[in-house]
């Protein structure tokens, strides 16, 4: 029997890491062969996941699920002009899964393949540039398609640039119907900066929208679905992620199942890569309040001293020297002197960036250990074991042991009263 509790994990890449819902991309990444040294990144998500995390576009769309109960896949589907007009767009992309996140995926000039929440990592691979035809008849029919091309024929990164900007500008036409707008991103409770921010790009949209000017409003959309706030600046708002050079030397894709690639060892950095996970060996994870029970390890000499009162009765019947082990003793076997003991290594904590800055993790009793936030203790958690088994299984041996013993018993009873009788007659 095992208690489960959730516990969360991130994964810690460079200086800011890979933001939640974004670990598809990062893999996507690795396997295109990028430099990953070169790796730009959104450094903290603030607000919404995965690709919309920071984005303007992401707060625009969480307000207009709040106030017309709009979601975002109805929105979408509303915008590619209907479910079965979509289902034929997304047979020029191979049905691909991942089609629906491509309106928060960024475009940029020459794809630019250092962006990890680049189109291209989202959906696994580059599209062609080069006119498709009978694309732009099903563009033709999305609620904006500014990019539909000649004779109905139009390359499959327009279509997916076309989907965007349709989605942008039905989103636009949906937040500017929601009364108070400020005074509800206000409420929010984010910082300054991140308010005026998001305001800021809103207001520009709508301005280019109420202006008729298509070039200012495809510029505008761009910006609110592909820009995030970024307080450490960098390229189109990103970072670069702090990977050592070191990584760029690392391959293992397009590998035969009998070829090995080997290599100088690598020595990395500890703030280059960890994983933010709780320890196995220790069991403990983070929980919300300390509202859970220690587990009682005192149950665990029941089945112990079970175990042992099994084997002595066990030794009770039959040749001692057949039913028992040879006992060793801690020390080792007489006349032989153990091995002294390795000394442990030290242990060495890796540096974690969190959310407000960089966090240093220490060691306690041998084990790396990080300052829990505000709000969180740490908590041991049983794992899963085979203590109630080992129980269980105990106290059954001992019953039929006993019964067993019982029945020889009442049997020689009943031989011996049968011989007196029969002695009598």
């Amino acid at each position: 029997m095992a208690v489960i509790q959730p516990a969360s994990a991130q994964l810690n890449i460079g200086r800011y890491g890979v933001q939640p819902g974004l670990e598809q991309n990062y893999l996507q990444y690795q396997l295109s062969g990028e430099s990953l040294s070169q790796m730009r990144v959104i450094p903290e998500c603030l607000t919404g996941f995965g690709l919309g995390c920071n984005k303007t576009g992401e707060v625009l769309q969480q307000l207009v699920e709040q106030n017309n109960n709009t979601n975002y896949s109805n929105l979408l589907i509303r915008a590619a002009g209907g479910e079965q007009n979509f289902r034929n767009f997304s047979n020029f992309y191979g049905n691909n899964p991942r089609l629906l996140e491509v309106p928060y995926s960024s475009f940029w000039q020459n794809d630019a393949r250092n962006i990890m929440d680049g189109y291209q990592y989202v959906l696994g691979q580059q599209v062609s540039r080069t006119p498709v035809e009978n694309l732009g008849l099903i563009t033709k029919n999305f609620y904006w398609s500014p990019l539909s091309g000649d004779n109905n024929s139009l390359s499959l990164r327009s279509g997916l640039l076309d989907l965007k900007y349709s989605y942008g500008r039905l989103l636009l036409e949906e937040v500017s119907k929601i009364p108070n707008l400020e005074q509800q991103i206000q409420s929010l409770g984010l910082p300054k900066e991140v308010t005026q921010y998001y305001l800021g790009n809103f207001s520009r949209g709508l301005e280019a929208l109420n202006a008729g000017n298509e070039n200012a409003l495809k510029d505008s959309i761009l910006h609110i679905l592909s820009v995030p706030f970024s307080p450490e600046g960098g390229e189109y708002g990103r970072p670069f992620a702090g990977i050592p050079n070191e990584f760029d030397s690392l391959y293992g894709q397009a590998l035969e199942g009998n070829t090995f690639l080997g290599g100088p060892v690598v020595t990395l950095e500890p703030e280059a890569i960890s994983l933010d996970v709780p320890s196995f060996s220790e069991g403990y994870a983070l929980t919300p309040d300390g509202s859970g029970n220690r587990f009682p390890t005192w149950l665990i000499g029941i089945p112990l001293a079970g175990l042992l009162l099994f084997l002595l009765l066990n030794g009770d019947s039959g040749d001692s020297s057949s039913s028992r082990g040879t006992l060793i003793s801690s020390g080792g076997e007489t006349g032989v002197t153990p091995p002294p003991p390795p000394s442990p290594s030290p242990t060495v904590c890796p540096t974690m960036s969190g959310g407000n800055g960089v966090v240093n993790n220490h060691t306690v009793n041998g084990s790396c250990h990080t300052p829990v936030g505000a709000g969180q203790e740490v908590k041991k958690v049983p794992e899963p074991s085979a203590v109630n088994a080992i129980l269980l299984l105990t106290i059954v041996l001992c019953l039929l042991k006993n019964n067993q013993r019982r029945y020889s018993k009442q049997s020689c009873c009943a031989i011996a009263k049968r011989s007196c009788i029969a002695a009598r007659t």
